[in-house]
């Protein structure tokens, strides 16, 4: 009976991993965007230097154990944080890879733990009339968020994060005006 249950469970382990490398989709791009009351050039320095983002970061919240360092310029191409934080927060990097100033700022994510991997996000600032569009987007690509997909809602989830974050943001800058 217990070699029943082994077979049965490599079995579902291999189908598993099956799927992800042959059916599903190869990335997961997940967006949240949010109108905010002010120019793109009020908000752009919140998104292109590493300090300024942790003003707003939500995945970082709550963690009494979080150590951030930043290394590179302080803010643009090059300019990175790295954290290390409880089992929730998990340890990284983000580094500033690309850079259209007021318009948009892409972000490589090297995670170290809770596993490794390396996925790109993007903050792109759209004006519309006197609002701007923030879009925040990061594309899972890696194995391991793509096996998880098949058992949780990664969407949900990872932008729930971005709503809160997108929220922050907007509150921030519009209390600034």
């Amino acid at each position: 009976m217990v070699i029943k249950i082994l077979i049965g469970f490599i079995v579902l382990v291999a189908v598993l991993v099956i799927y992800v490398f042959v059916a599903a989709p190869k990335n997961l791009p997940i967006s949240r965007s949010i109108l905010i009351e002010a120019p793109a050039q009020v908000i752009f320095p919140y998104v292109n230097n590493p300090k300024r983002m942790q003003e707003w970061n939500p995945f970082t919240e709550g963690d009494p154990t979080l150590k951030m360092t930043y290394s590179g310029p302080e803010e643009g191409l090059g300019a990175a944080s790295a954290w290390e934080g409880n089992s929730n927060t998990g340890e990284g990097q983000a580094t500033i890879v690309e850079v259209e100033p007021n318009q948009r700022v892409s972000v490589r994510l090297d995670f170290k733990r809770p596993f490794e991997v390396t996925n790109f996000g993007e903050y792109r600032l759209e004006t519309k009339g006197s609002t701007t569009q923030v879009t925040w987007t990061i594309v899972e690509s890696a194995t391991v968020p793509r096996l998880i997909s098949c058992f949780v809602n990664l969407d949900k989830i990872v932008g729930g994060y971005f709503e809160k974050g997108l929220a922050k943001l907007k509150s921030i800058v519009e209390s600034k005006k």
